[in-house]
């Protein structure tokens, strides 16, 4: 082996290794950065998806549990002569939009007495095998059922007996049959026509739905998915090869049907998929990238190793040259080449150069990654805001001090005041909203708490020209609760009330209790909530009134939440919004 060819094996052999160490374990990491980041999105899009869905069965289930005490359906005793009771249906039907594709009523023998489609009088109720009972405290006189259809479900029957106010025993059934395209509707709303796609299966891995991606493939009829992961309970990620839905391989992010208090679920799970040559696209794009720097600098440093390598023989040919010469007689040293240390200089130049281009290779891919956490430092910057505020806020406070202000100064050292709790509201706001504080549960008399709220509001109660008033049960009404947060949410409601009644209106906080439950409404007789728009109120920064953030009731609702409790708005008895907080209740009614 010559010199020459050992420095150009050594330079290209360790050149090609070094790149393709370094890019490999970059790649890699990368990969596995981006894997979990896109994996963590489809599990919280699984999991969210999912509380919708459990949203969208706890509502009609509850329904059916209000519905069949109401009075107008002991008519089925009567095979309802005067169709009361089928008006009533039909009635209930128009106003849940296009959800329920038929309510109605039969005996105990199964035949149609009323319904909200006149058609169906007369006829049998489907026969369906897999009854069950909705599971949860409460649900044990409702069933569901799915009935099918040529490509998957067609509807979720709900069932729950009526019972006989007059006797022992129901008089019938109340059937409700949800089309299942609200569900489908549910599942195309969440990836809207994007690169992923939605799955719904049973407990047992059957598929129940798609979205529309996948709804229109014949397999997805017999399609079983048992061999999956899918969870008891919480949610999960992983990579998953889709030879079941004709797909190469999948990234996966599942979620287990976790109910909506007090309703349990039905065990369902919603698995959000997406094919990994989308989700690791801009991977392949950088492996190609580097695989084309890797190239150009081998061919680089090939040409200056050969260049390199001649520079490095020539003296040791020379060298060689003389000593078969001085055998012959030749004493004379030949002159060496010049520039012999220039040479190594200019291989170590080499070396420095691929190195150099190494780490800025390695700082591209570091930096893309970095830029994953970014959107979580936006939270934490909230914190650096209160520390300007509180400078403020204390400079106001020495000004104030001086004697000698007149009424415009004190009016600006006012302006500062009140901006700074402005803005402290506001970061306020935005911490609790991403980080809320778990509740120090006590017990407390709400009544108490809720004079407390109203003694603080009622100044601006009275400036407003606002009736604010408490209607209580008498005696004590004791609440396991966390004090502050819990005068927290009754302070949001009331000065959510008070912003939108007019001049001379009415707020009113009123308690009472029922066989299994505390109630309090807050009650005012403004504008009111749009039906359209009460699903949407507690999101996150929506806000009907100018100026607002929208984070007010989105923290009300997650303190309810964490107290067990349910928060919903409907219509108060004077024609505006009510807001109604109900918490399990331990105490007798």
């Amino acid at each position: 082996m010559t010199t020459r060819s050992a420095l150009f094996r050594l330079l290209f052999w360790t050149m090609l290794g070094t790149m393709t160490v370094v890019g490999a374990l970059s790649f890699f990491q990368f990969r596995g950065a981006l894997q979990a980041e896109i994996g963590d999105n489809l599990r919280f899009g699984a999991t969210a998806m999912m509380q919708r869905i459990d949203t969208f069965l706890f509502a009609h289930v509850e329904n059916m549990r209000v519905w069949r005490g109401i009075e107008v359906m002991q008519d089925i005793r009567v095979k309802d002569v005067d169709k009361r009771l089928s008006n009533f249906l039909a009635n209930l039907r128009a106003g849940q939009d296009t959800v329920y594709d038929v309510l109605y009523c039969t005996d105990t023998q199964g035949h149609i007495v009323a319904a909200s489609d006149a058609a169906s009088i007369g006829g049998q109720a489907p026969v369906l095998s897999d009854w069950r009972v909705v599971p949860g405290e409460g649900f044990d006189n409702v069933s569901v059922a799915l009935a099918p259809g040529d490509n998957g479900p067609r509807a979720v029957v709900l069932r729950s007996p009526i019972p006989n106010a007059f006797g022992v025993g129901p008089i019938g059934y109340l059937y409700a049959v949800l089309d299942w395209r609200a569900v489908q509707d549910l599942l195309d709303a969440a990836v809207n026509h994007g690169t992923r796609s939605l799955l719904l299966t049973d407990p047992t891995g059957r598929v129940l739905g798609a979205s529309a991606a996948l709804r229109s493939r014949p397999v997805l009829a017999r399609l079983r998915l048992d061999h999956w992961r899918l969870p008891a309970s919480g949610a999960a990620s992983y990579v998953q090869t889709g030879d079941a839905l004709g797909d190469g391989d999948l990234l996966v992010g599942v979620a287990t049907s976790a109910g909506y208090p007090p309703f349990q679920g039905l065990g369902w799970h919603t698995l959000m998929i997406e094919p990994t040559t989308v989700s690791f696209g801009p991977i392949w794009a950088l492996l190609w990238s580097m695989v084309g720097v890797l190239l150009v600098t081998l061919l680089t440093g090939l040409w200056i190793a050969s260049r390199l390598a001649d520079r490095i023989a020539s003296p040791i040919v020379t060298l060689t040259v003389f000593t078969r010469r001085f055998r012959q007689g030749q004493t004379e040293p030949p002159a060496l080449p010049s520039g012999a240390t220039a040479e190594v200089d200019e291989l170590h130049h080499a070396y420095t150069d691929m190195i150099h281009a190494l780490e800025q290779s390695r700082e591209q891919i570091v930096r893309a990654g970095k830029l994953a956490v970014v959107g979580e430092m936006a939270a934490i910057m909230a914190h650096e805001v209160r520390t300007p505020m509180g400078i403020l806020r204390s400079s106001a406070q020495l000004l104030q001090r001086q004697g000698d202000l007149d009424e415009r100064q004190r009016e600006l050292i006012g302006f500062i005041f009140s901006e700074t709790e402005r803005l402290n509201r506001l970061v306020t706001l935005l911490l609790e909203c991403a980080r809320p504080n778990p509740p120090d549960i006590m017990s407390h008399d709400l009544v108490e708490l809720v004079d407390g709220v109203i003694a603080l509001l009622a100044p601006r109660a009275e400036r407003a020209n606002v009736s604010l008033t408490r209607a209580a049960e008498d005696g004590e009404v004791i609440l396991r609760c966390d004090r502050e947060q819990m005068m927290q949410v009754f302070l949001n409601l009331i000065l959510n009330a008070l912003s939108f009644v007019p001049e001379g209106g009415r707020v009113r906080i009123s308690t009472h209790r029922d066989d299994d439950a505390l109630w309090v409404s807050v009650s005012d007789d403004g504008p009111g909530v749009p039906v359209e728009l009460r699903q949407r109120i507690f999101d996150p920064f929506f806000s009907r009134r100018e100026g607002g953030i929208g984070l007010g009731l989105t923290i009300v609702q997650q303190i309810v939440q964490a107290h067990g409790g349910t928060l919903s708005v409907g219509e108060s008895a004077w024609g505006g919004a009510s807001f109604n907080l109900r918490f399990e209740s331990d105490e007798p009614a």
